[in-house]
């Protein structure tokens, strides 16, 4: 067993590391654990003992008897301790019984040395009528170091001391001793057979081994033992130490409680996954990959398209550029001054729908089987991002470098060519026009290309043969700009998916995953606690 201070340093860090994740009355119980363990331990060695009993157990007469003078009223019927009432057997420490909170105090000579540090209470009647002494019973429960409990042959099985009080207190077993008073009422064989029944039903209680006593204040019997008990216990000087353990002992199990349930798992690839195309979808990745598409056709085919035709292409708006998305290294640059935006339109309830899916999919698989605090808490990580979450994933996009502003080289080539053949047809049908102006002005034409002595119409070649190259090289081009416009979407919907997954992980999964690590933390904390 740990230190008591190590102890509840324990339970310190666990309340720092569990904050607002465990029952708001266990998280209550520790602090005032804590504090009143920290208050104790601040005041002096003086044992703190206190007698509690029923009406007519004769408490009043033992505490009398134990303190060798008549300190406490006494009455067989009705209660007459109104107030809790100390006597220390040497100089009291005042600033323990100004925290206790008794104003009814004496001091009187020891009868035996060891009771130089003992304070001994005489505790209002549990079973008053009053209800003013049952509260004063509970303040002092929690507080004091040691409890005599004083029981009587008439009623030492009532229900309201052993349901109230003893089982209860069965964690504390160790801090406990239970006396059966006016012992002189019964024979030995009337006294062996209570005895056995009592302690019967105190193994009921969870109470089995605590030292019971019997006695007789009357005639004194039984109680050279219950002194010697107590010489003991303040000599040992462990009493509050004991005490304030055996309730460290109770809260480590409701702490155990709190934090406890099936292994503390990573999200499953499935779900992040799952999450991930959530994101994708919300961020509008499809209309991006297709716009990327439809773009670098547009691109491509104002670049290699039929010079004759392809002016109409300008006309047509740009899809990456109508949404302001591709140029991810300048808006890189720009980020820190300014937050790049995208074009894209809301995409709708679905979308948004399918989110709100993927994040609950995914805090249900981390939290199943959890304390229902921490799956609250579990639930918020996942979700904590929600508000900004739009906004970072269309920050992801805008700002991803798609490599959709280099142009292939072979379109510079394609656009010369087309060029060379646009000259082609133009040298064609230059020569063809001066042919037919001399002609007309009866002048000699341009001179004939012969081929083996036959005229080869060239000019006509150069105008067909432009026009019809042209259009089937714009036609070829199309489909290769086609099979490049594609690719280059595969590569952006790759690109994108990466920005989409490290939005997941930072935004969604790790701060999911911490308070995974913090449960196991606690956890582990609870482990050294037992």
């Amino acid at each position: 067993m740990q230190p008591l201070a190590e102890r509840l340093a324990l339970v310190d860090k666990l309340l720092l590391q569990a904050a607002g994740r465990l029952p708001e009355e266990v998280e209550a119980r520790a602090r005032r654990v804590v504090a009143h363990a920290g208050q104790r331990m601040s005041f002096g060695p003086q044992t703190v003992v206190a007698l509690a009993g029923a009406t007519g157990s004769g408490k009043s007469s033992l505490f009398n008897a134990l303190a060798g003078q008549d300190l406490a009223e006494v009455a067989a019927r009705r209660p007459t301790t109104s107030q809790t009432r100390a006597v220390a057997f040497a100089p009291s420490d005042v600033a323990l019984l100004d925290w206790l909170g008794i104003q009814r105090r004496n001091e009187v000579p020891p009868p035996l040395d060891g009771f130089r540090d003992l304070v001994l209470l005489d505790l209002p009647d549990h079973d008053s009528t009053e209800a003013a002494h049952r509260q004063e019973v509970d303040k002092m429960v929690p507080v004091v170091d040691q409890f005599i409990w004083v029981l009587d042959p008439q009623k030492y099985a009532d229900a309201a001391v052993h349901e109230r009080y003893l089982r209860p207190l069965a964690r504390h077993r160790d801090v406990i001793t239970v006396v059966l008073n006016q012992a002189d009422r019964l024979s030995p064989e009337e006294l062996r057979s209570c005895l056995a029944d009592l302690r019967r039903l105190l193994a009921d209680d969870g109470l089995a081994g605590v030292t019971v006593l019997a006695t007789s204040a009357r005639t004194g019997s039984g109680l050279e033992d219950l002194r010697r008990r107590l010489a003991a216990l303040a000599t040992a000087k462990t009493a509050a130490a004991a005490r304030l353990s055996a309730d460290v002992d109770v809260l480590a199990s409701e702490l155990a409680a709190a934090v406890s349930g099936p292994a503390v798992a990573s999200p499953s690839k499935r779900s992040v996954a799952s999450l991930e195309d959530s994101l994708a979808e919300s961020a509008g990745v499809p209309y991006v990959v297709d716009a990327v598409r439809t773009s670098m056709l547009h691109r491509g085919s104002l670049a290699t398209g039929w010079p004759l035709v392809k002016w109409l292409g300008r006309f047509k708006p740009d899809p990456l550029r109508r949404l302001r998305i591709g140029s991810g290294a300048r808006h890189a640059q720009l980020e820190a001054d300014v937050a790049p935006r995208s074009s894209l339109q809301n995409r709708g309830s679905i979308a948004d729908a399918r989110l709100r899916t993927g994040l609950r999919t995914l805090a249900t698989e981390l939290s199943d089987g959890l304390p229902q605090h921490w799956q609250v808490a579990i639930h918020d990580a996942v979700h904590g991002s929600v508000p900004t979450l739009p906004d970072t994933l269309d920050r992801a996009v805008v700002t991803a470098d798609l490599h959709t502003d280099s142009q292939p080289l072979w379109w510079q080539v394609l656009k010369f060519l087309q060029w060379l053949l646009i000259a082609a047809v133009v040298v064609g049908l230059g020569w063809l026009t001066a042919d037919v102006a001399l002609a007309y002005f009866q002048l000699p034409r341009l001179p004939r290309v012969m081929i083996r002595d036959i005229p080869f119409p060239l000019p006509t070649l150069l105008v067909g043969g432009g026009l019809l190259v042209g259009l089937l090289l714009s036609i070829g081009s199309r489909v290769v700009v086609g099979l490049g416009a594609r690719s280059k979407a595969r590569r952006a919907r790759a690109i994108l998916r990466r920005r989409i997954a490290e939005v997941a992980q930072l935004e969604v999964v790790q701060p999911a995953r911490a308070e995974l690590d913090r449960l196991s933390d606690a956890r582990r904390i609870v482990d050294k606690l037992a």
